[in-house]
């Protein structure tokens, strides 16, 4: 008699006799094949029966019962697929009530189970399967259950084709004050859920970008090396899916965190650690995107700002420029060398054109001139240093003054240069740091082959009778 014509009774007995199969280990392999192939074959009114019969173990089973059990969802969901539509809660409750499993491996089926089900069943709204793992997240006070719930939505949002971006947004900042509390205990695996809820690319402002920067690199500095793992993976996923423009403002914080945290003293959270320094690093700086037309406009037609001072002796003569601040001129050197030539062939016109009478008012002069931002501008044919009409010759008095104009632009070809200079020492010295550094990872990781080695040796029984 085929499965399809069997009555439900006989559909019953034969799934308790594969259960109680499952419990003695000579008959484990053959009843978990014949479990498989009942689900496999199981025709669609058979649904329900087959699902009670699955959730009436409990846990006084054994535990290759209680995984089987739920293994057995994931082969049903891939072999029936979009048939299972309306008995996708019942499903998720049976899973649910596995989390509570002391087996870890109870709760890996569990996982399974879940991401086999949000693949296979994609007629069923996401909300349906995400809804009853969010409740359980934050009502569960088990240790383990919180474990299996937080690794089970993960599962859900990383295997769901079309995720709810509204219900993961209204989601994340719970999780993210879950985190911080006491009560809950499995904080990697809600880090892991974090990860995934930010991989859907659903962190769309700034406050709740910031709120998980903050919370993931405060876990960087965690005692719990899956968490420190977790959280290098949380920052990792946010640069790579974050707005550039809103991962630009907190480029410098990460790249900080993580460069004090990458030497980890557990091989596969260091390398978590640089997988996720080098995805911030590509993110690009906020200067490199944002240029200001203030700043383009001022290099481009040659002003610098330089302060002129008066001095107080007694001749009233001008003293050589002092140099208060000077701002990154994106000119080329060769063209600041250039513009001291330039202004004394200018001044050499406007002596021309206006020839000096008489010397000005000193007192006067000494008065209103004291101390000044001046806009030099190379490229003008009269230099004024904002007294009207009047040219420079009237104001200074004397072309010997004028020609301390240049002695600035001199002191700055000198500053440049030397900020050039430690430009390149700086670099030099980056780079032999970064040289030692790997040299040092290496070394490390050489001891770390070593120990193993020797760890392994240590354990074969039998190796102290030699030594």
């Amino acid at each position: 008699m085929g499965l399809s014509n069997q009555p439900s009774g006989s559909l019953k007995t034969r799934v308790n006799i594969c259960l109680n199969k499952l419990s003695d280990r000579d008959t484990l392999s053959m009843a978990a094949n014949e479990l498989e192939g009942i689900a496999r074959a199981l025709p669609t009114g058979d649904f329900v029966p087959f699902l009670n019969c699955l959730s009436t173990t409990d846990s006084s089973e054994k535990s290759p019962v209680r995984r089987q059990c739920v293994r057995v969802l994931s082969i049903l969901s891939a072999a029936h697929g979009d048939a299972l539509s309306p008995h996708v809660s019942r499903m998720v409750s049976a899973v649910l009530r596995r989390l509570r499993d002391p087996d870890s491996a109870v709760r890996a089926a569990c996982v399974d189970a879940i991401s086999s089900i949000t693949t296979h069943v994609t007629q069923t709204p996401f909300s349906v399967i995400l809804k009853p793992l969010a409740d359980a997240l934050f009502q569960e006070q088990d240790s383990n259950a919180q474990m299996g719930v937080a690794l089970c939505a993960s599962a859900a949002v990383d295997a769901a084709r079309e995720a709810d971006g509204s219900e993961l947004r209204k989601l994340l900042p719970r999780a993210l004050k879950l985190i911080k509390k006491d009560c809950f205990k499995a904080k990697p695996s809600l880090l892991v859920l974090i990860g995934s809820i930010v991989n859907t690319s659903c962190v769309k402002n700034k406050s709740l970008l910031s709120s998980l920067v903050s919370t993931a690199v405060e876990f960087l500095s965690s005692e719990d090396w899956a968490a420190r793992k977790a959280a290098a993976e949380v920052l990792e996923k946010a640069a790579a899916t974050a707005d550039r423009d809103l991962a630009a403002e907190f480029k410098g914080s990460c790249v900080a965190a993580l460069e004090s945290k990458r030497f980890d003293k557990v091989k596969v959270v260091r390398e978590t650690m640089n997988q996720a320094l080098e995805r911030w690093k590509d993110v690009p700086d906020v200067l490199e995107e944002v240029t200001s037309p203030k700043g383009s406009s001022s290099s481009s037609s040659g002003y610098s700002p330089v302060l002129l001072s008066r001095s107080s002796s007694a001749d009233g003569g001008l003293v050589s420029p002092q140099l208060r601040k000077v701002t990154r001129m994106k000119s080329p050197v060769s063209s600041c060398s250039s513009t001291g030539s330039s202004h004394k062939s200018i001044v050499r016109s406007d002596k021309e054109k206006k020839p000096y009478t008489s010397k000005p008012n000193m007192p006067e002069l000494r008065k209103n001139f004291r101390s000044r931002v001046v806009p030099f501008d190379y490229n003008s044919e009269d230099l004024d240093l904002g007294y009207g009409d009047s040219s420079i010759q009237e104001k200074l008095g004397s072309q010997t003054e004028l020609e301390d104009l240049s002695l600035i632009c001199d002191q700055l070809l000198q500053i440049e240069y030397q900020q050039s200079t430690l430009l390149d020492v700086l670099q030099k010295f980056i780079g032999s740091s970064q040289k030692g550094m790997n040299s040092l990872e290496k070394r490390v990781e050489g001891l770390e082959k070593v120990v193993d080695e020797m760890s392994q040796d240590l354990a074969i029984p039998g190796t102290w009778k030699y030594m």
